[in-house]
């Protein structure tokens, strides 16, 4: 098995709680896999992160580190104010990279990011991890399996946190924007956006609500509210006579740990699915998508990468959080492309 050698910028919270033990357990696994080494601006979370994971070295400069080890692939995990501008520096020296979402905060972002990827020819895969979830997955799969010829009409998404005041809660509603368009198949033709603004005693927050239409003509209604009694995200599907619902499970865990999938028929319940059997299926990081996605960019790596530019996938709903971070009324492909 060919050999693959990673290096990780960025050894924050989220690196050491989700992407450094899937890569520690993957490496633990695969003895063709080496992490070479972790890059942050900060020592003491790169010598933590690099001992708690089994990374080999740890610098502060990123720049040194990819000129030091020379490997295959680069995970990047930064704050997305620097994804940006580290991503295209490492795509166009030539290396391929993962880039946690959202890869950037606008068209202006992805379009460097895009441009480096050419300059550097270094593919590019987006960390979206929800498009990786188990759950999410063999939800498709059963809509597929009970009603085969049966077009896909209406998406339901709704992303629940509590007590969430983040100054830009867009940067996670990017991932409810990026799932929808993932399960229905087609592009966003449309996006119409409501506004909540209210006050909490520990800050403001703003609750946003789209309803919009796919260029295959299935139609959408998602909801982000970060201060709520619940911490949940789940998708409905429904077809003409099938309805999957599926409660999956956001980085946490969330209330509906481990998640479930129910499948309605006629008015009535005909099954109810607990998540696929594996051996992480009571660990997050396998609920949420974040195992199968480290271990997609490994297999691009080895056996090469696919045609279309993952980058110019994620443009849409990238555009569409921005959208909503700019309190946009209305956001549609002919306005945007013209």
């Amino acid at each position: 098995m060919k050999k693959i050698r990673i290096c990780t910028i960025g050894a924050g919270f989220f690196a050491g709680f989700m992407h450094g033990p899937v890569l520690r357990a993957l490496a633990q696994r695969d003895p063709a896999l080496e992490l070479a080494a972790v890059c942050d601006l900060d020592a003491v979370r790169a010598k933590t992160f690099t001992a708690a994971t089994g990374y080999r070295n740890w610098y502060t400069d990123f720049r040194e580190m990819l000129d030091s080890e020379r490997p295959d692939g680069v995970v990047l995990l930064t704050p997305v104010t620097a994804t940006a501008a580290v991503g295209s520096a490492v795509l166009a020296a030539g290396y391929p990279a993962m880039l946690e979402k959202p890869p950037g905060r606008n068209r202006a972002e992805i379009t460097a990011l895009i441009r480096a990827s050419q300059q550097g020819n270094a593919p590019a895969m987006v960390a979206f991890n929800r498009r990786c979830s188990p759950l999410l997955t063999r939800g498709m799969e059963l809509l597929k399996q009970e009603a085969p010829k049966e077009k896909l009409e209406h998406i339901r998404c709704d992303f629940y946190r509590s007590e969430r005041f983040d100054a830009d809660f867009s940067t996670t509603a990017v991932h409810g924007i990026d799932a929808v368009r993932h399960l229905s198949g087609s592009r966003y033709a449309r996006v119409d956006f409501h506004y909540q603004e209210l006050e909490r005693d520990a800050g403001k927050i703003c609750n946003f609500f789209l309803t919009g239409t796919m260029t295959g003509g299935c139609s959408v209604q998602l909801s982000f509210c970060p201060s709520t009694g619940a911490a949940l995200e789940r998708f409905t599907l429904n077809t003409r006579s099938l309805t999957v619902s599926v409660e999956s499970v956001p980085p946490g865990g969330g209330c509906d740990f481990p998640g479930r999938i129910f499948v309605y028929r006629g008015g009535k319940l005909l099954r109810i699915e607990a998540p696929p059997a594996h051996e992480f299926d009571r660990e997050e990081f396998y609920l949420a998508g974040y195992y199968q996605e480290n271990c997609r960019f490994i297999e691009r790596l080895r056996e090469g990468f696919p045609p279309e530019n993952d980058l110019e996938l994620s443009l849409e709903a990238v555009e569409i959080a921005d959208a909503c971070r700019r309190r946009v009324p209305l956001w549609t492909a002919e306005t945007v492309r013209s």
